[in-house]
């Protein structure tokens, strides 16, 4: 699509709102103009039947007392009477600005054969004004009714009004007297209004329907814009700072405003970036470090290798094992490297199998058992009574135990104390805490012993003879597993670490 012819996020919501506030506001509109004018039509038909009951009322009177011919019959005008008794129906009946019709109700002529033709042949209507009417006029409420009234005989002889058209609505009322059907009165439905009070009644609620709906559309606009405009600021903020980010502006941070989902996409931003930014510092520490690492024994390597070309020490059993040793001690350290590289890409590969906890733990304190005698550090293991059965992968966990033991060892001074305790943890895990004496290490660097190449003090340096990574590769073991490690301030008065390990993990193989 052009670039011309996209539309932003804010355009599409206000379209979006105004088309679903139009589409409501006219289907209401509708629905509300459609039942106003069908209830008012019913209310006007409630009306007449309501004004034929009291007409009828005042018709029966009249034949009581003047009998039907007298109450029913006589010149143009007679039965206003009739209509002034019955009474208006309503005020709204009244027709404001038009005269009212001279003459009255008009009665049907005798039926004495046709009548006489009109002077273009045509035949005349069937019940014409008298030519020299009353002077007198119908009550203002009657009005309506005159032309849609009707009376016939109980033989339905007609007796007074214009009949109904064939199929025309209507509604009807018995005349009664003295139990006896004397007349029937007929209303015709009268057709809409078109003016006067109804038709202004009407119209009011049309207009007012009209007005209300184009009040919402314009309330469902300016609303829509402001919603855009509030949801069009942030994204466009975030889609700035993500352009940032992907330049390699790890340092970019967005201020979350409120706590809609709009904010909580700024602060997954922000983590994006601190981790980012974390990744790329790590990165470097590592290049840096790792040269660092690796140029000691290099350096070593080719100290050695030199003398030996210059005939500075003789090429004997000797140096042939110092050679030998320092290659291993590069093979390790890259072998390290390697295995944290691949924990930070995935888990590390493990095979599960069937195994004895506590086993496991006493054949690793075994192999560090002359080392801690030598160096003057005394090795106690607990295990649990009961054998404690685990899935684990044997070769990580044994090299586990190895890092803990070494890094103990290594860092312990003499004399001594190393503690290895296994118990179970709740109903499905199994805890491992290993214990030993002074130096300790300061709280504020017990979090970060799991950082490769972190080393907290000089008491725990390289000049003991360690690479920095054996805790970050017993760490990457324990996530391998679905456990967790840490380290604390231990009793002994040296270092804790403590690891909880699952004794079936699942789904991480």
């Amino acid at each position: 699509m052009p670039a011309a012819l996209r539309l932003s996020l804010v355009h599409q919501t206000v379209l979006l709102l105004v088309a679903a506030v139009l589409i409501a506001v006219t289907g209401l509109g509708g629905v509300v103009a459609w039942n106003l004018r069908s209830g008012f039509s019913d209310y006007l038909r409630l009306q007449d039947q309501a004004w034929l009951q009291r007409f009828a009322g005042v018709a029966a009177e009249a034949v009581a007392r003047q009998g039907l011919a007298a109450a029913l019959d006589g010149p143009p005008g007679s039965l206003d009477d009739l209509f002034i008794a019955a009474g208006p129906p309503d005020p709204r009946a009244d027709f404001p600005g038009q005269a009212p019709p001279r003459g009255g109700f008009r009665r049907p002529p005798p039926d004495d054969g046709p009548p006489a033709a009109g002077p273009r042949g045509e035949p005349p209507p069937p019940w014409r004004d008298d030519p020299n009417p009353p002077p007198h006029r119908l009550p203002p409420g009657a009005q309506r009714y005159a032309p849609r009234l009707s009376l016939v005989a109980a033989d339905g002889r007609p007796l007074a009004g214009r009949p109904p058209a064939p199929g025309a609505d209507r509604v009807e009322q018995t005349i009664v007297v003295d139990g006896q059907v004397v007349a029937i009165a007929r209303l015709e439905a009268g057709p809409p209004p078109t003016q006067g009070v109804d038709a202004a009644f009407l119209a009011r609620q049309y207009r007012g329907i009209l007005l209300a709906g184009l009040a919402l559309v314009a309330l469902a606009v300016a609303g829509a814009w402001w919603v855009g405009r509030r949801w069009l600021r942030p994204v466009q903020e975030a889609r700035q700072a993500a352009h940032r980010i992907a330049e390699g502006a790890f340092d970019t941070r967005l201020v979350p405003r409120g706590s809609d989902e709009l904010a909580g996409l700024a602060q997954d931003i922000n983590a994006m970036a601190g981790s980012l930014q974390q990744l790329e510092a790590s990165r470097r520490r590592w290049i840096a470090e790792l040269s660092h690492e690796m140029r000691t024994p290099l350096a070593v390597l080719r100290g050695e290798v030199e003398c030996l070309i210059d005939g500075l020490r003789p090429l004997d059993g000797a140096a042939l094992r110092s050679l030998q040793d320092e290659v291993s001690r590069l093979t390790r350290l890259v072998e390290d490297f390697h295995q944290l590289a691949l924990s930070d890409l995935r888990a590390l590969p493990c095979s599960f199998a069937p195994l004895e906890a506590g086993a496991l733990l006493q054949q690793a304190m075994a192999r560090f058992t002359t080392r801690a005698a030598a160096a003057g550090l005394a090795l106690v293991c607990t295990t649990p009574p009961a054998p404690l059965h685990a899935s684990w992968d044997r070769q990580r966990i044994g090299q586990l135990l190895d890092n803990l033991l070494e890094n103990s060892v290594r860092y312990t001074n003499a004399p001594g104390h190393i503690h290895g305790l296994l118990e179970p943890a709740g109903r499905d895990g199994a805890r491992l805490t290993l214990d030993d004496s002074a130096p300790g290490v300061p709280p504020a660097s017990q979090a970060r012993l799991f950082e490769p190449l972190f080393r907290a003090d000089a008491s725990r340096s390289r000049q003991s003879g360690g690479s920095g990574l054996g805790l970050a590769i017993a760490q990457a073991i324990v996530r391998s597993h679905g456990g967790r490690i840490a380290a604390a301030a231990s009793p002994l008065g040296g270092l804790r670490i403590e690891v909880v390990l699952p004794l079936q993990p699942q789904g991480l193989r």
